[in-house]
Formats: C-alpha cells, sequence, structure tokens
C-alpha cells in the first residue's frame, strides 16, 4: 500500500508540475509575491548515501545552468539589508542534521565550485544515532532520534573541519533536534541554541552564527524561541519553500526541501518557484512572527 500510495503521490506532482507550467505560474507568482524582483532560493538536502547522491548531482547540475550559484555570504548580505539582486535568481545548497554521508557530498560539491552551508545538530558529531539519543538522556532530554536507525552515524569532527577547510560553511541545527515550537523556557532554549551554536564554534574554531530551525515550519518555534534566536543575532534559516526578498519575505530565510522521493520535475518547478503560491500562507505567518528582511540599505553586497 505505501508504494502504491508513493506512486500516486508522485503522479500527482508531475501534474501539478505540468499545469503549473502551462500556466505560467513561475512568473505570476514572482509578480504577485516578489513583486516582480529577482532574490535568492535556497534548498536543502538531508541524508546523502550513495544512492541518495546521484539525485543531488542532477539538480545541482540543473540549476548551475539556471541560477547564479550562491555562496553562503549571498545569505548574509540578505539578512544584514546589502542585498545586491543580479539578473536572475541566486541558488544557496544547504544539508541538515549532519549525516556522515555529509562528507561525500562536502567532497563533491567542492570539486563542482559550489560552497554549502552545512547545517549540523553537533551532539550528534562522532557519535551513532543511538549514542546520540542515550547523551541527551543523561542530562534528562529526549531528542529527537532523527528518522534513522540507531547505529547511523553522524559525521566526525575531522569530517566537519575538512568541509570547512573545502570552503564550506558550517552552522547549527538544534542540539537535541528538538521542536522549538514546543520550547518555551529560557532553560530549554539555552540548551537547544545555545548548545548548538557554541559546540559548532568549538568543533570549527570559528564564530558560529548560522542556525536552522529544527523541521523549519513558522509553528516549530515559539515566540519565544524567535526572541531568543534574534536577541543573539543569528542568521535563522526555516524550511519551506520560497523565494528570498528584501522587505517582502520573512527574516528567517525561506528553504525548500528536496525530497528524494519527489519527481525531479515537480522539484524544479517548485525551484523555479512555480509552486510558492501553494506555501505563500506559511511565509506571511513566519514574517508576521518574525519580520521581514530588511530593504538594501545601498552598501555593496
Amino acid at each position: 500500500m505505501e508504494a502504491t500510495g508513493t506512486r500516486a503521490d508522485a503522479l500527482l506532482r508531475l501534474g501539478a508540475a505540468l499545469s503549473w507550467r502551462l500556466a505560467g505560474r513561475a512568473e505570476r507568482n514572482r509578480r504577485a509575491l516578489y513583486g516582480g524582483a529577482f532574490g535568492l532560493r535556497v534548498v536543502t538536502f538531508h541524508d546523502t548515501p550513495p544512492d541518495k547522491l546521484e539525485p543531488v548531482r542532477r539538480l545541482v547540475g540543473w540549476a548551475s545552468g539556471r541560477f547564479e550559484m550562491a555562496r553562503p555570504e549571498a545569505a548574509d548580505a540578505l539578512v544584514a539589508g546589502r542585498h545586491r539582486p543580479g539578473p536572475r535568481d541566486a541558488l544557496l545548497v544547504t544539508l541538515d542534521d549532519g549525516f556522515a554521508s555529509n562528507y561525500e557530498a562536502a567532497r563533491w560539491l567542492a570539486d563542482a565550485g559550489v560552497a554549502a552551508v552545512f547545517f549540523v545538530v553537533p551532539s550528534l558529531v562522532d557519535r551513532s544515532v543511538g549514542e546520540y539519543v542515550r547523551f541527551h538522556e543523561r542530562f534528562g532530554v529526549k531528542a529527537f532520534p532523527l528518522g534513522r536507525d540507531p547505529g547511523a552515524r553522524g559525521l566526525a569532527s575531522s569530517q566537519v573541519r575538512e568541509m570547512a577547510a573545502m570552503g564550506h560553511r558550517i552552522g547549527a541545527h538544534n542540539f537535541a533536534h528538538r521542536d522549538l515550537g514546543l520550547l518555551r523556557s529560557a532553560a530549554d532554549l539555552a540548551y537547544e541554541i545555545d548548545n548548538a551554536v557554541a559546540a559548532v564554534a568549538e568543533l570549527t574554531g570559528v564564530e558560529c552564527r548560522d542556525f536552522a530551525i529544527g523541521f523549519g515550519q513558522p509553528w516549530n518555534v515559539s515566540p519565544e524561541g524567535a526572541a531568543h534566536l534574534q536577541a543573539r543575532g543569528l542568521r535563522v534559516y526555516a524550511c519551506h519553500r520560497g523565494l528570498n526578498v528584501p522587505g517582502r519575505t520573512p527574516r528567517f530565510l525561506l528553504r525548500h526541501t528536496h525530497e528524494p522521493a519527489h519527481p525531479l520535475a515537480f522539484t524544479k518547478a517548485c525551484l523555479a518557484g512555480a509552486g510558492d503560491h501553494r506555501l505563500a500562507g506559511r511565509a506571511e505567518e513566519m514574517a508576521r512572527r518574525v519580520g521581514r528582511l530588511p530593504e538594501s540599505d545601498g552598501t555593496p553586497g
């Protein structure tokens, strides 16, 4: 039944991609949602074992011919109000969680000239999923098990440092990958946010200013959590699709999650902007909660 459901879902998404294309949805969305502006689109991947790395290669190869391939500094400029739009949208590649399989993805991306942001759960580094869960149990915290078998391993600390040396940026992705929408106390927020940022800085030897919230939807960050992240001056990444445009979209950056089960045509359509109208309400809700990206102040990006 699951396989049948997966096939039915794939057919529905293929149909959506085709109908969006026929309706000229990408350009309609650009005008309606972004005032015709170009901006920064962000895609995120998760685990990248050998059987899932080839789709990443195909998608990045396609994107390199359609987008300006952005470096992490493009997101810095957006958040700081120094964005300078190009003649087309830019695309920043990110990867979440920090599984060991991300190391080969990092090597391939570096060889392809693509600098990505790897958001790691630092307490998974040098541990298996089972060890990571037991680590947090010692502090009375029930960590999210990251949907993997207990033997799956995170990156090694030496690999994280190598990835940074390749030109990639290392950011934080929570400490126990708990839902920040359910956390409100100062102690819980410090455990989940401050510990993650400090641990990544210790791993890399440089200050960590980038944070991707676990699960990534507007309801996955409480008002107290949003205030804590903003008070720390972090660049925060969500995980629902949209084009990041100064003055129009949330201060917490929008990202499209690559799902291996989705047809490539559907993913391409989403990255082109054809599906942005479907999740525009989430972007508006996030903007209501955390504010919008600042308008450009005229400083070169």
